[in-house]
């Protein structure tokens, strides 16, 4: 297996395969897995679906939970091999991710573990485990929730800023859609988390051209659930300007890659009902 992330320690638990964060390893041991992750997730709240199911695991008490995540083939071999993988590669690289964007102080919620239990032959069911955000919303719930224009625009800066940070450090998304941010109230304004890292990757010093490609996939994203006439174009600039912020050179540098990005989103408009303008921030 390859090299763990700082901080973390393999171990097994029954038939469970574990990696798990040196800060939860016990807690984590105290939970009853002779009988393998299934015995203890069946009678949870299922919270949602991403990139797999979805479950929540108390740990520590009624107020410590666990967003668990198990792995699901897509495409043709979907049918085929369901959660079944060969090793635990692809839970263990979105565990490094994780844990090295949110060490260099990017916005992502906190990695517990990865782990895997036995299918048959060579074959294991992957899953990893993240602090479950608790008070948060996904950025499609409270756009739909029709929010006031203050509120909206103090979103989409916290937005924007949230994104920066996670490029600032080497955060490479592989589907940035509105789904993936996630925004919790504060006080002092809200905070946005970038989540659902599977197949991420860390890529120090992001070019400007990597960065507004996956700006304009979040863009995208917008027009394609009909949620650009609410944004409006106030809301765009408060996010792109967010994103920027007295960095003149940066915003320079990505605004010359606009007409590419139109390009890129007129062709995918024509697979969207209209939505509202199809134009970009600025």
């Amino acid at each position: 297996m390859a090299a763990l992330p700082p901080g973390f320690v393999e171990s097994a638990s029954g038939p469970v395969r574990l990696i798990v964060s040196e800060a939860w390893a016990e807690a984590i041991g105290a939970l009853d897995l002779r009988r393998g992750f299934a015995a203890l997730l069946e009678r949870r709240e299922v919270a949602g679906e991403g990139r797999g199911a979805v479950s929540l695991l108390e740990v520590r008490g009624p107020h410590q939970r666990l967003l668990v995540r198990s792995y699901l083939h897509g495409g043709l071999l979907g049918p085929l091999l369901g959660r079944a993988y060969l090793g635990l590669g692809r839970a263990l690289t979105e565990l490094r991710v994780t844990a090295s964007l949110r060490a260099a102080g990017a916005p992502v919620p906190e990695p517990v573990l990865a782990a895997g239990e036995p299918l048959f032959g060579p074959f294991w069911a992957p899953l990893i485990a993240t602090v479950y955000e608790e008070g948060t919303i996904d950025g499609l719930a409270f756009l739909q929730s029709a929010p006031d224009r203050p509120t909206l625009l103090a979103a989409a800066r916290a937005a924007g800023r949230a994104v920066r940070v996670f490029h600032d450090a080497g955060g490479r998304h592989p589907d940035l859609h509105i789904k993936n941010l996630l925004l919790r109230p504060r006080d002092a304004g809200p905070e946005v988390l970038v989540i659902d890292l599977d197949r991420a990757r860390v890529t120090p010093g992001l070019t400007p051209g990597e960065r507004m490609a996956q700006i304009m996939r979040l863009f995208r994203s917008l027009l394609k659930r009909e949620l650009l006439g609410g944004v409006g174009p106030r809301g765009l600039a408060a996010f792109f300007g967010a994103y920027c912020g007295s960095d003149r050179s940066l915003r320079r540098a990505l605004l010359r890659r606009v007409g590419r990005e139109q390009r890129k989103v007129a062709l995918h408009a024509l697979r969207y009902r209209k939505g509202g303008s199809a134009r970009p921030p600025h």
